[in-house]
């Protein structure tokens, strides 16, 4: 096996397993979130993953980082985040019946946990996840695995999977199936244009809707 084949397998356990048994060992909960400290070590714990990413990425397989989608945007892919911020906004309105119905919890449970901590460091997870989920989730593992299957759709279906198993915990089973509609279309989003900042804008427009806007306009709402 040649060494970029090596780093890259070690960059997709690093951005793909390496998480969940991170999450086993710490514990993330929904019951978690009204926990500043738990918080905290969240982010630290998605800056760190990332660190160790890139620290492969460009050291080891000596690649630039637009091989993963960070590259400079257009106006097509900033209009692209935003539309798909409203496409997404408008999944979890639709599928918000679906899970009343089905007798789960949706993901306003999770946005009532987190609206209990600091609005300084809600911006801060917006951030957090907005950037370093892209980064881990969608343009490395769908890149990489696309370059050694030599096909999209295994890339992309794996990056989703794994992303959307991640949220069980933190939002129940409820939650994760209106993330799961969300994630179909961020993912489509990157496969479409292959920029992952036009990903983080739209994933950061859903998130400071969520976790800062929305308690703010309906706190009867969230909380």
């Amino acid at each position: 096996m040649k060494a970029r084949q090596r780093a890259t397998f070690f960059g997709l356990f690093v951005a793909l397993i390496l998480p969940f048994l991170l999450d086993l060992a710490i514990g993330k909960r929904t019951s978690d979130l009204a926990s500043q400290t738990r918080v905290i070590v969240a982010i630290a714990e998605e800056w760190g993953l990332v660190a160790l990413l890139l620290g492969v990425i460009l050291f080891w397989e000596r690649q630039a980082l637009a091989t993963i989608g960070i590259k400079r945007m257009s106006g097509r892919d900033v209009a692209a985040g935003i539309l798909g911020f409203l496409l997404g906004a408008l999944s979890f309105v639709l599928t918000t019946p679906l899970i009343g119905f089905l007798g789960l919890e949706t993901t306003s449970t999770g946005i009532s946990k987190l609206a209990q901590v600091p609005v300084a460091l809600r911006v801060a997870v917006v951030l957090t996840a907005g950037i370093t989920e892209e980064i881990l989730f969608r343009g490395y593992p769908i890149e990489r695995i696309t370059a050694l299957t030599g096909k999209l759709s295994w890339g992309a279906t794996i990056a989703y999977v794994v992303f959307v198993l991640l949220h069980i915990p933190f939002w129940g089973l409820g939650g994760t199936i209106q993330i799961g509609v969300w994630t179909l279309i961020v993912t489509v989003l990157y496969a479409r244009r292959r920029n992952l900042l036009a990903c983080m804008l739209m994933h950061i427009l859903n998130d400071a809707y969520a976790f800062v806007l929305l308690p703010l306009l309906l706190p009867q709402y969230v909380l």
